[in-house]
């Protein structure tokens, strides 16, 4: 096995030097990919999959499989360009730096700016360190972070009434199905791991006692009780009695327990300042849990639901102030944003970027409809896997929020993702425990390595095998579908470095787009702000889509932009105008030769791969000058000192209940009454504060 592993691995990375990128289509990666490369990902998919027919786990060799196939999919991309990829990961570099060298933030000039949790911690490390070069560590931060997640991940696995097979098989699954590409250096891959330890600590340490025994399902009366047939056997199924799913709960000293609800709280508010998504989802996911009967910290959702309103109130007052709509725009449009995450993604691409997009959307369902069938599965056989069926619904609660600038079903997959895996790894091996290994004497396979003692494996194994080649090679085609603009060029880089070097003040950059980005919610697909970022506008311009040489209203918003006008271009961007836009393939290319043939303008910098333009007479008006920092631009209101006074209060009386409710068994916690009514008037007072400040300051 370990010979088929390495001759999967040698296949995989040996033929890579021979690709060309620049052949790339709407397919992106995979339509470059050597035949060679893809046999050898096969071949690393049996290997891992034949070792589950074993008769038992050989966790070294399960373990190195996974990593190795880990680094194979999660660093192709980065193994084969100069760059660090992704346009948006060079811009959170900008961010970075600009805290790095400000010691401040500005929430004036990106939205972001309002929740910097991960932006200063990366800015310390890096510090810290000694490393200025942040180009090895965007590169290398996908792999790294999806190594990351696999920690808490285990330890979810590990309190679940499953075989090694389905761990292992959901672990696996886990990597393989993470084509989502939130694990770049950003904010949201933080948060998800934080949200990932922040489950696995619930589910681990703060459960219910009472969770060995078996259920008794929903009542049936005695007439109904003796009644068969096929309405009531899929009655059972549903509603019968059932086991849980989960194992019991380890006995763990009060003084651990304490520090863990310790660092809970750490967790939700770290993930607060880090993120604005992610808190609501580990408010919903602990709200579940406890209602569930699977998280015994019923003032847990309470307590960081608090938390999250006032950290969205004091600190981020920047953002919402002026955008109202955009925040409440999208409560309860259920449909609607779901609309703009899923269908509205797919118009206007060419055909080849439409049938990724559609793949995707395929994968995404095919899996909600397998995890479904797990479920189904595994309380056919009487268990109840109430931890997995919350942790699957919960992201599907953002729904009612907003669209997420069109992201947000890409968000629910990512965050289902866990639950997902595990159902999945269900659907194939259900079993709630191992049976011992029996040898049957009529079984003779050839190779000793092969004997797994029973023959009701294989077909398991074999049906696995199927789903995991579906989805290793919908893994290459979706996760890389659009690298022929998320790739970075060196020149990309070099470009926005020579706009800085022309003027001393502040840089208009000036981008072309197909469709009006006001309205689609677009942004030039460049590294534009990898640092200076203050110095940096950009201004959009809505080109002729049949005449690229009508360069009009390019030259009218460069002269808007004074003397520190460009206009800037790439390879990346003009192939991303192209495939989803709908603009012709020579777009870019007729429109750099358009602008390089006029009198008004001259060519700064140029290469294949991006190019730089600038006036030869730019107006010397207007002139702005580079914003200060701003700090996350906080603002009082008549009630807020009030509301600085009962917040902490409030936090600490509701820390000192769920730190009292771990000394108590249930039957006593009518003794937490005397701080559930202090809780009462504090929070209403809190709230009133929110509320006033909402109104008053928007």
């Amino acid at each position: 096995m370990s010979l088929l592993v390495v001759v999967g691995a040698v296949l995989f990375w040996a033929p890579l030097g021979g690709v060309n990128l620049d052949a790339m289509n709407g397919y992106g990666l995979i339509g470059v990919l050597p035949v060679l490369t893809l046999l050898g990902a096969a071949l690393m998919v049996l290997a891992f999959l034949l070792t589950l027919a074993f008769s038992r786990p050989h966790r070294l060799l399960l373990t190195v499989q996974i990593l190795l196939l880990l680094f194979s999919l999660h660093t192709v991309a980065q193994s084969l360009e100069a760059y660090a990829r992704f346009p948006t990961a060079w811009q959170h570099a900008g961010l970075i730096e600009y805290i790095a060298r400000t010691h401040t933030t500005d929430a004036l000039l990106d939205a972001r700016f309002s929740t910097p949790g991960f932006f200063a911690f990366i800015a310390f490390l890096m510090k810290a360190v000694g490393q200025n070069d942040i180009e090895p560590i965007l590169r290398w931060a996908p792999p790294l972070t999806e190594l990351m997640y696999l920690v808490p991940y285990m330890l979810i696995l590990r309190v679940l009434r499953a075989t090694w097979r389905a761990k292992w098989f959901a672990a696996w699954l886990f990597v393989v199905a993470n084509w989502v590409g939130q694990d770049y250096l950003s904010p949201q891959a933080f948060a998800y791991l934080l949200y990932l330890y922040f489950v696995a600590i619930l589910v681990n340490w703060f459960r219910h006692q009472d969770e060995t025994t078996r259920r008794s399902g929903r009542r049936r009366s005695a007439e109904t009780a003796e009644r068969t047939g096929p309405f009531w056997r899929i009655y059972n199924v549903l509603f019968g009695p059932k086991d849980p799913g989960e194992l019991p709960v380890p006995q763990v000293p009060l003084r651990e327990r304490r520090i863990l609800f310790v660092l809970l709280v750490a967790l939700i508010v770290v993930g607060t300042a880090d993120h604005q998504l992610t808190p609501f989802l580990m408010t919903a996911a602990s709200f579940g849990l406890v209602v569930a009967r699977r998280c015994n910290l019923r003032g847990l959702p309470f307590l960081t639901g608090v938390i999250y309103a006032a950290w969205v109130s004091f600190m981020t007052v920047a953002y919402w102030s002026s955008r109202k709509g955009e925040l409440l725009g999208g409560l309860g449009k259920f449909w609607q944003n779901f609309n703009q995450s899923v269908g509205d993604r797919i118009s206007q691409t060419s055909p080849e970027t439409a049938e990724v997009q559609k793949l995707r959307i395929v994968i995404a369902v095919v899996l909600m409809l397998l995890a479904g069938l797990g479920l189904l599965r595994r309380r056919w056989r009487g268990i109840d896997d109430r931890v997995a069926l919350v942790l699957m619904l919960v992201p599907f609660t953002t729904l009612g929020l907003q669209n997420y600038g069109g992201e947000l079903a890409l968000r629910i997959y990512f965050f289902m993702l866990p639950a997902a895996c595990l159902l999945i790894s269900y659907l194939f091996f259900p079993a709630a425990f191992d049976a011992p290994a029996v040898r049957d004497p009529t079984v003779r396979i050839r190779l000793g390595w092969l004997r797994a003692g029973r023959r009701r494996h294989w077909p398991a194994v074999l049906a696995a095998s199927v789903f995991g080649m579906l989805m290793t090679f919908g893994f290459l085609t979706v996760r890389y579908g659009n690298e022929a603009y998320e790739q970075v060029h060196p020149s990309d880089v070099k470009a926005f470095d020579v706009t800085l070097r022309q003027t001393k003040g502040a840089v208009g950059i000036v981008w072309y787009s197909a469709d009006d980005p006001t309205a689609v919610g677009g942004e030039p697909v460049m590294p534009w702000s990898y640092r200076s970022w203050e110095r940096f506008t950009r201004t959009p311009v809505v080109v002729n889509r049949n005449n690229p040489a009508d360069i009009t209203r390019i030259l009218t918003l460069m002269k808007a932009q004074g003397p520190g006008g460009f206009f800037v271009t790439t390879r990346s961007h003009e192939q991303y105008q192209h495939l989803t836009s709908g603009l012709s393939a020579d777009y870019g290319t007729r429109l750099r030769a358009a602008l390089a043939a006029s009198p008004e303008i001259r060519v700064v910098y140029a290469d294949r791969d991006a190019a730089v333009y600038a006036l030869r007479k730019p107006p010397p008006e207007p002139n702005p000058p580079v914003p200060k920092p701003a700090g996350l631009g906080l603002r009082s209101s008549p009630w807020t000192p009030a509301g600085l006074i009962y917040l902490p209060v409030l936090l600490g009386v509701l820390m000192a209940r769920e730190l009292r409710r771990l000394r108590l068994v249930p039957a006593e916690y009518r003794r937490l009454r005397p701080l559930t009514v202090l809780t009462i008037p504090l929070f209403v007072g809190v709230m009133a504060v929110i509320i006033e400040r909402f109104a008053r300051i928007s």
